[in-house]
């Protein structure tokens, strides 16, 4: 489907654009405000839902909150919305203190899980009501619908209700009465989890274009890593109340600072070595079974024993031994399409989770196959 003329419009005629500190490229005169967080705390009697956070996000920048069940960024978002109130700390948006601001003074759009529109409403009239509220006259609210329905593409389904469009659908009319007022700052709290895979995928696209097109501030909350990845300028992961690494989607994945960033984005392998050599940031390692091989590292991991963290998709795998191959024994091997997901034990005992592309004349591996593995020094990362 061809890009809609009103955001085509936006971007040919309206949109200057730069060069994040993020490398994301935005818009010079994005609309989107800074948001600053500073040693914020919330608690629930004893317990520290949100425990000292600080976070300075930039004007125009999608930062993504991610982390499991009870880690604190729903809470978070929660603050910075007005929903609730901090017991310390401060919210500041452009540099103004807004934790004693209403919600409904603070301008921000919101997106729920739940669409929570107007079944009463048709599409247009849904979009159409915060601008009603507003006291926007009549007929530049009527252009801002039409303008974005048409960047949400929703425009053929102006004139239905919600309960005659599917949940994506619902979820696009969700957004587009979120973004109808062109707000400074768009939360969204796990917008997407009630849809299937397909249909969340597609419209995490959507999402990240629309971000780019209006220049919002957009603060994210979700607990699957795969859209955090996706959309984000930066990812923010929490556990316990506090933020535990932010950072590009890239570093969070490839560098990770401790166990339970490396565990919770994205599949691992974490391996138990001894600390042979330490040559600048590259180290030579040693597993239980005796493997030696190299490993990024930062500076400050000395000679010992560490973890070194190991991704799936970076161990190569061949039927023959080599120079730098270590054997391994298959337990499980599964055909998901273009990738095969083998799970393997090494010598020492270590379980090893393989993810290689399938190839036409590889059969797959069977149960108690043994096959030789290996990986560089740029493949694994070790923590500290």
């Amino acid at each position: 489907m061809g890009e809609p003329a009103a955001l085509r419009a936006t971007r040919s005629s309206d949109v200057n654009v730069r060069t994040s500190p993020t490398g994301r490229l935005r818009e010079r005169d994005a609309i989107g405000s800074s948001i600053a967080v500073r040693d914020a705390v919330k608690r629930y009697g004893s317990f520290h839902a949100v425990d000292r956070i600080s976070i300075d996000i930039e004007p125009g920048e999608f930062i993504t909150l991610l982390g499991p069940s009870g880690s604190g960024k729903t809470t978070l978002l929660n603050l910075v919305a007005g929903f609730q109130s901090l017991d310390s700390g401060e919210i500041l948006v452009d540099g103004k203190p807004v934790h004693n601001v209403p919600t409904h003074k603070r301008g921000f759009g919101m997106v729920f899980q739940s669409y929570a529109l107007f079944p009463n409403m048709t599409v247009s009239q849904n979009v159409a009501f915060p601008l009603r509220m507003a006291g926007v006259d009549r007929a530049t609210a009527e252009r801002r619908v039409a303008e974005t329905l048409e960047i949400m593409r929703l425009t053929e389904h102006a004139a239905k209700s919600p309960s005659q469009m599917s949940g994506g659908q619902q979820q696009r009319v969700a957004i587009a009465r979120a973004i109808v007022r062109r707000p400074r700052v768009v939360l969204m709290d796990e917008p997407l989890s009630a849809l299937d895979r397909r249909l969340r995928e597609s419209i995490q696209i959507e999402i990240r274009d629309l971000h780019q097109t209006i220049g919002s501030t957009i603060l994210f909350v979700t607990h699957d890593q795969g859209e955090a990845l996706t959309m984000s300028d930066r990812i923010a992961v929490l556990n316990a109340g506090k933020i535990v690494q932010i950072g590009r989607p890239l570093d969070i994945y490839r560098h990770p600072t401790d166990r339970f960033v490396a565990s919770f984005v994205g599949e691992s392998n974490l391996i138990e070595a001894e600390i042979l050599q330490k040559r600048g940031s590259t180290l030579t390692m040693k597993n239980r079974a005796g493997y030696v091989f190299s490993a990024e590292s930062r500076d400050t991991i000395d000679v010992g024993r560490a973890t070194v963290l190991v991704r799936p998709e970076r161990i190569a795998v061949s039927n023959e031994p080599n120079a730098n191959s270590t054997p391994v024994s298959v337990t499980s091997a599964i055909f998901l399409g273009e990738i095969l997901r083998i799970e393997a034990q090494m010598e020492g005992g270590e379980p090893l989770l393989i993810r290689c592309t399938d190839m036409a004349d590889r059969p797959l591996p069977a149960v108690g196959d043994r096959l030789h593995v290996s990986w560089g020094a740029a493949d694994c990362w070790v923590l500290a």
